[in-house]
This record gives C-alpha cells, structure tokens and sequence, in this order.
C-alpha cells in the first residue's frame, strides 16, 4: 500500500497507514498542510477526531462509534489484548517505529491497581518524525561549552517536540569527526525511531526503566553521554543520582515552562542539588522553528534558581 504524500512526503509510516481508518487517511491528506507532517492524531468515541500541526490542532470530518474504537484497538493489538496488557494497563501501545498510542476509557480497577481499560474513550497517536538536519546543534553546543563534564536538560510544556530535539542531539553526538559513544535510554521504545546511519555510535537499551538503564549504560556500556527522555520520577532521580557518581554525563527531557517550575519537584530538586545538570535548556517553537533559551548554572556563584 502507498502512504499519502505531500509534496514527496510521507504522512504517515506504511504500516501505520494500514491501520487507520481510510477515510482518515483521505482526511489527513486535505487538512496536513504542505510540507508540515502530523504531530499527533486523536481519535475520539462519538466526538469528532483531531491531528495536530505544527503546534495547531485541526478538527477531521470523523467520528468514531464504540464498536468502530473497539475495532480500531483490535487492529493496534493484531488481534491480541492479552499481550499488550500491561502497558494498557499504563495507559498506552507501543507500536513499530517508535509510534506510540496513548489509550483511555473507561478503567477498570481491581483492589485500588488498575487492571484494564474498557469502553475506549479516546486514542492519542504520536508520529514521530526524523530530526531535521540542524534540530540537536544548539544543545550540543552548550554541552561542549560545560566541557563534557555535565549534563543539559531540555525542558517544554507537552507536545512542543522535545523528543524530536532529543534524536537529534543524540545524532549529533554520536557522529560526524568526533563521534561519542551515545548510550540511548529508550524506555517507551520511541526515541530510537528514525535514528539511521550505520555510522553512528549509539547503543539502544530499549524498553528499560530510566533509571536502570541509565546504571547500565554507565557500568556495562561505558558510555561517554547518556540520553533519556521524559525524566521526573522522584525514584527514578534516585537512581539517577546514583550513576551519576560514575561520571557520565546525562542530556535528558523533562516537562515544565519554567525552571523554577521544573525545579520546584522534588525529583528535579534532588537531581539539581546532587549537579547532575549544568544547563537548563527551554525549548519553545515558533512557525515550525526550535527555539532555545538557557539557564546555565554558575556552582561557584550564588544559584539564582531558588
């Protein structure tokens, strides 16, 4: 099956494509503007479905019936519920090529632990996409300027393309005439998606806890960076702190709009008082570009974060 294309490009991964219904498929060909792809695409039970672009939300000329969302989960599973189970149970479908499906519905919850989700409400499909050629160079820069020695963290509100930023800091350090031995954290089995090149030195611990992965990549890898996505758990900081006495520097995401509202959570906090990070990178998007602001801490000054 051909994907839909604008302007030589695709919408959608083939497969992906296959799955959908087609008249979103048609749907997602007239609404896409030309050379923007679809960030996000929700499909709602008796509401009317959405993808996002660009940062803009554009309504589709669809509605899903329960019986159509029951179908349509039947098809993300190839048929089989039982052996997705427990990232339903999460809230989520981990398909090929790093698309992930978040799903919601009605939970069904057995001694206070939520087992099951029925009567689907909605599915959040994320499509990643390559980075773009440039997209990971200013990251990469302020970390050569902290020499290497600690990490950066990129920080945005959802859906600002933190992960796309991500892959590319990951390709910037991985190759060209200077390439680092990149160990990629990818607990959600999204952020190695679109990462090519043969060239590249980057070693994939797919579907490992952040934090576990993270003392892997540092004991058994011997890493030189170290990169996750979607960083907060106060466990997880935990585990963090404790490879970061092995010396390897970590570039990693988080959700906020601020600093002080990133470093106001008690993970953020103790990840910030141990030094794991040495800059605090924002990451705003303004017509389809990246744009950084940076927060670079002085240790022997005064924090002027607090």
């Amino acid at each position: 099956m051909q994907c839909i294309v604008v302007n030589e490009r695709r919408l959608l991964p083939p497969f992906l494509e296959a799955l959908l219904p087609p008249t979103l498929v048609a749907a997602l060909a007239r609404a896409v503007p030309d050379g923007l792809f679809p960030e996000e695409i929700r499909l709602r039970c008796e509401r009317v479905a959405s993808v996002t672009v660009g940062g803009k939300n554009i309504l589709l000329p669809l509605v899903m019936s329960k019986t159509d969302m029951q179908a349509q989960l039947a098809k993300f599973c190839n048929g089989s519920l039982y052996a997705h189970a427990e990232t339903l149970a999460n809230g989520y479908l981990v398909l090929p090529n790093g698309v992930r499906v978040g799903v919601v519905g009605h939970a069904t919850v057995v001694g206070g632990r939520l087992t099951g989700i029925a009567a689907i409400s909605t599915f959040s499909i994320r499509v990643p996409h390559a980075a773009p050629p440039l997209v990971g160079e200013e990251p990469c820069r302020v970390f050569d300027e902290l020499g290497g020695t600690r990490g950066v963290l990129l920080f945005a509100p959802p859906g600002v393309g933190k992960t796309t930023v991500l892959r590319g800091v990951a390709v910037h350090l991985a190759g060209g005439a200077a390439p680092r031995r990149v160990a990629m954290v990818d607990t959600r089995c999204e952020l190695a998606a679109f990462i090519g090149g043969r060239e590249l030195l980057i070693d994939v611990l797919s579907g490992y806890p952040r934090g576990h992965g993270i003392a892997i990549a540092t004991r058994s890898l011997s890493a030189e960076v170290i990169v996750c996505d979607e960083i907060g758990d106060l466990g997880e900081a935990q585990e963090i702190v404790a490879a970061h006495t092995g010396g390897v520097p970590l570039i990693a995401t988080a959700h906020a709009r601020s600093v002080r509202e990133l470093l106001s959570r008690p993970a953020m906090r103790l990840l910030h008082e141990a030094r794991v990070f040495g800059a605090y990178v924002g990451l705003s998007r303004a017509e389809g570009q990246f744009c950084y602001t940076y927060d670079v801490v002085d240790w022997e000054g005064a924090d002027a974060f607090f």
